[in-house]
């Protein structure tokens, strides 16, 4: 059963870019940096991907280090880009993480090409993690729970090739979560203890 304290301890930052700018947060290879960094820091239980609409940072702690993480994205950036680039910065404590992660896989929606280059990502790197840790394993099983919901619910675009994304990525085998029906259950039983 997934613990009400896991669920407790996940956090989320989101920096968007103000305005309508399609520049990306970071960079491939400073998102890649960036993580390695945040890993150092707060721990292996941290997850950094870039969605086309900006750039999200998860992270499992007993501590807050929102302040932290936003004051060294700056290190990652281009030179010309520290004082040019301003960006709205939003941060989710708690069971709304999960919640907030599934309102983002929705707001991908609405850019078809966005949402379909999001999930091969994500997938592919979830494939890739050498070490599967608890909080990577809990966000892919939300985000396939969530995907399989909209996929019955025929909400999703490109939904053939997402299924055969599915199908092809050998990704169902999880160590901590068996089952989707038993992660939902698992998730609203410990939104209730909260």
């Amino acid at each position: 059963m997934l613990h009400p304290k896991v669920v407790q301890n996940l956090h989320s930052v989101r920096f968007r870019n103000v305005g309508f700018k399609r520049k990306p947060v970071l960079y491939p290879q400073a998102e890649r940096q960036f993580n390695r960094f945040l890993i150092n820091a707060i721990g292996h239980d941290v997850f950094v991907i870039s969605t086309g609409l900006g750039l999200d940072v998860y992270y499992s702690s007993t501590q807050d280090y929102t302040e932290f993480i936003k004051s060294n994205l700056w290190l990652f950036k281009p030179a010309n880009d520290i004082v040019t680039e301003r960006h709205f910065v939003a941060a989710m404590h708690g069971p709304e993480v999960l919640d907030y992660f599934n309102t983002v896989v929705d707001s991908l929606i609405s850019h078809p090409q966005l949402f379909l280059s999001c999930c091969k990502k994500f997938m592919q790197y979830y494939k890739d993690a050498m070490i599967k840790t608890r909080l990577l394993q809990l966000l892919y099983s939300t985000f396939e729970s969530h995907l399989q919901e909209l996929i019955t619910d025929a909400e999703v675009p490109y939904t053939k090739k997402i299924i055969k994304m599915l199908n092809e990525s050998e990704l169902f085998d999880y160590k901590y979560f068996d089952d989707v029906d038993r992660l939902a259950h698992q998730l609203k039983n410990a939104g209730n203890f909260n």
